[in-house]
């Protein structure tokens, strides 16, 4: 059974801190020997640390890796490339002022990294790949200090394997970088309680002010690190109890005063989350689900997390803080504000993580004497480890094909008609969208260093308006000049799609052109339009 937190974290300091002198008369006992020997235990706890975090950061980054240029980019990620690439620093100004005021920070920094690297879908990802696996080590070393070293290690390896992590890591979206500094802010807290100081608590308050920056539901952790906080003073005296509060308190209402600016702003701003559908009672059942990586991962994981309850009380509850209260309360308030959705509860995962992996050491110490030499409990749970992220690779590797799959978020084949397009189109030729209000920024991305034939019925491009979508003719007949073939990118089916265009702008086509050709592609078509003679 692994030591509490608070005893665990007693012995280390002592046995750092406190030199041990050697019996009296002892031809032996110099002074110079205690420093040694408090340098040696140093040296060997950072080598532990860096074997902790270092393989589970290696795993996520190997992972990650895999297929995170291959993959299309999808519609989220086309705003994120649209916002930070193709936008002056006005009109992205006069974007936020609009929509997306809460990715500000994240648009701020991705500007600065695309002027360097470039827009392509690698580049626009690597961030995120970066900030995963940082989650991965964090994580690591939040479980060895809430647990013990080996759980901390079990914790970042199934981290690194599931399918959910790999999905977010190879996201041009700031859903990683909140997994990582949601695990840091809570790292900072422990660091702040082990030592408390001016500026270790000005370092976690900057910690809060990075969570709410990073995404604004995540400041839902705090409420975790109340837990935690109680944990971690129980056993002290009662002035040092309300004096550690009373610094929490403090720090945390500072990270929070440098966020409530953009709190306001997003406020105002309500009306882009409208599109989330209010969630039924087995949406909260399915949400285990959508944060580790599908039903089987979830229930193995869960089972685990259960178990993981009865390791020790306090990381426990607080882990159970840090997991539950946030997905209870949007589903409660969606009445209200639609935030009850999956990528907006991610920085949750890493408690289900951390319970999952003290239930695997727990399991695998069931009947094991507390007499049993020290190799046995390491062996088995190195094992069990082991047998975990096994299982959990197993049963994610469906999911882990789903989520470098082109067509990810039910997304339609953009890249295979921007091929066919790129191929067929000649000079002069027009381009029409219909279906999808997202098809022309796709389509423009996949263009982005080819010719791209005219935008017939653009009349107002978004850049101009402060937003993302455009604005198109209001009398299609007037821009419609004298084109000769358009190529009509369209997600709507039928024998003859364009008998299903509507309005007078299909009437205006069905009028004028002829069908002369039909690309089908997954989810998405292509008619070369031709104009009647």
């Amino acid at each position: 059974m692994p030591s509490g937190a608070v005893r665990g974290r007693k012995t280390d300091r002592d046995s750092a801190d406190v030199p041990v002198s050697a019996p009296s008369g002892s031809e032996d006992s110099t002074p110079p020997a205690a420093p040694a020997a408090g340098r040696s235990g140093r040296g060997q706890r950072r080598s532990a640390s860096l074997l902790v975090a270092g393989a589970p950061a290696l795993l996520t980054l190997v992972c990650g890796l895999v297929g995170l240029g291959d993959r299309q980019l999808w519609r989220d990620e086309h705003a994120t490339w649209w916002a930070t690439t193709q936008l002056t620093i006005p009109e992205l100004v006069a974007l936020l002022r609009n929509v997306d005021i809460v990715f500000a920070p994240y648009y701020g920094y991705l500007r600065i990294w695309t002027a360097v690297f470039g827009d392509s879908a690698f580049a626009l990802r690597f961030p995120s790949l970066l900030w995963m696996s940082v989650a991965a080590a964090l994580l690591a070393l939040l479980g060895r200090r809430l647990y013990d070293a080996p759980t901390g290690l079990v914790a970042g390896l199934l981290f690194a394997v599931l399918p959910t992590v790999s999905r977010y890591a190879a996201e041009a979206r700031p859903y990683a970088q909140t997994v990582a500094v949601t695990i840091g802010a809570t790292l900072l807290l422990l660091r702040a309680v082990d030592r408390p100081g001016r500026w270790r608590w000005a370092g976690y308050a900057l910690g809060v002010a990075a969570v709410g920056l990073s995404h604004l539901v995540a400041l839902a952790v705090l409420a975790a690190h109340a837990v935690l906080l109680l944990a971690e003073v129980r056993a002290h005296e009662r002035r040092t109890v309300l004096r550690l509060f009373r610094s929490w308190l403090v720090a945390a209402a500072a990270g929070c005063v440098v966020v409530a600016p953009l709190v306001y702003q997003a406020g105002q701003q309500r009306h882009q989350i409208d599109w989330i559908p209010r969630p039924e009672p087995l949406d909260l059942l399915r949400l285990p689900g959508a944060l580790l990586g599908g039903r089987e991962v979830a229930t193995v994981l869960g089972c685990l997390a259960l178990a993981g309850l009865a390791v020790s009380r306090w990381p426990g509850l607080a882990l159970a803080a840090w997991a539950l209260p946030a997905p209870v309360t949007a589903y409660l308030v969606s009445d209200q504000m639609q935030i009850f959705y999956p990528r907006y509860l991610l920085f949750t995962m890493p408690a289900w993580v951390l319970l999952a992996a003290a239930g695997t050491l727990f399991v695998a110490r069931l009947g094991t004497p507390a007499t049993a030499p020290l190799r046995r409990p390491v062996l088995r749970s190195v094992l069990a480890g082991a047998v975990a992220v096994a299982v959990a690779v197993g049963f994610g590797l469906p999911e882990h094909r789903a989520v470098r799959h082109d067509l990810v978020e039910d997304e339609y084949a953009f890249r295979q008609v921007a091929i066919f397009i790129r191929a067929e189109a000649r000079p002069g030729d027009g381009i029409a969208y219909s279906g999808y209000r997202y098809l022309r920024r796709a389509i423009a991305y996949e263009l982005r260093h080819h010719p791209r034939p005219i935008d017939v019925f653009l009349a107002v491009p978004a850049r101009e308006r402060g937003w993302y979508h455009d604005r198109e003719c209001p009398r299609s007949a007037e821009c419609l000049g004298d084109v000769q073939r358009i190529w009509l990118v369209t997600v709507r089916g039928g024998a003859n799609p364009l008998d299903r265009e509507p309005g007078a702008r299909g009437q205006l086509l069905r009028d004028r052109f002829t069908v002369a050709r039909v690309a089908e592609f997954p989810r998405i078509r292509v008619l070369e339009l031709v104009r009647k003679r």
